[in-house]
């Protein structure tokens, strides 16, 4: 474990291996984690449909949008157009208005089509937060987060931020590198949402590489 560089080209306050990155799309990966935490558990199964567990959701195609699954969503071949509905969540569209709105994009065809949808995936995690009856951060949480300590880890942009330990996005500037955005993947949260550090990353890296076993406890 170690750090490189700085959290602020500003502050210059150095990264360490506690250090708090947003993940971005390896969020992902890990969010795939606690869906398997929960099809072990006999909560979800993979190939459920999203429809069973997200009121009213549907797609363009009424019988695509009834079938389509928790593992297709994960898989990217719902046939939902390349990251649909990300600009609704820049203009300011809740979770629930965005995947409700997926119903408008015309569909290609339905399990043989690839195309990378964060709010495609995020509709599979939201089906399986609502099945186990939490919110998807605090399943996050509660399913790999707590039992593996990560303790700097989080699905919610607001642990991210109050963390005085955080590294802060740049952007290149002329030839030099500055602090000028901030991302708040809340909306998107299981497919862009999480951060962590470098010591807690390797703790889920030993439970992938360990087949969902952690320090000899069975995880997922």
């Amino acid at each position: 474990l170690k750090g490189y560089g700085v959290r602020n080209t500003r502050t210059k306050a150095p990264v360490n291996p506690d250090t708090i990155f947003e993940l971005a799309s390896v969020s992902k990966t890990v969010g795939a984690s606690v869906i398997a935490a929960e099809v072990g558990r006999g909560v979800v199964k993979w190939s459920d449909p999203v429809a069973k567990y997200i009121p009213g959701f549907t797609l363009a195609d009424p019988w695509v949008g009834s079938h389509v699954t928790i593992g297709d969503m994960y898989a990217h071949r719902s046939g939902l157009p390349d990251h649909a509905a990300d600009l609704l969540e820049d203009l300011g569209f809740s979770r629930a208005e965005g995947l409700a709105r997926l119903r408008f994009y015309p569909l290609d065809p339905f399990r043989i089509t690839y195309h990378y949808t964060n709010f495609g995936m995020t509709a599979g995690a939201q089906a399986v937060a609502n099945a186990a009856g939490e919110t998807w951060e605090q399943l996050s949480h509660d399913r790999i987060y707590a039992p593996l300590g990560m303790t700097h880890t989080s699905s919610r942009f607001v642990d991210y931020r109050n963390a005085p330990n955080h590294a802060d996005l740049h952007v290149r500037v002329g030839t030099g590198w500055q602090p000028l955005h901030v991302r708040d993947a809340d909306t998107q949260s299981p497919a862009g949402g999480v951060s962590s550090s470098a010591r807690d990353m390797a703790s889920w890296m030993r439970l992938e590489l360990a087949d969902g076993v952690f320090n000899g406890k069975r995880i997922v």
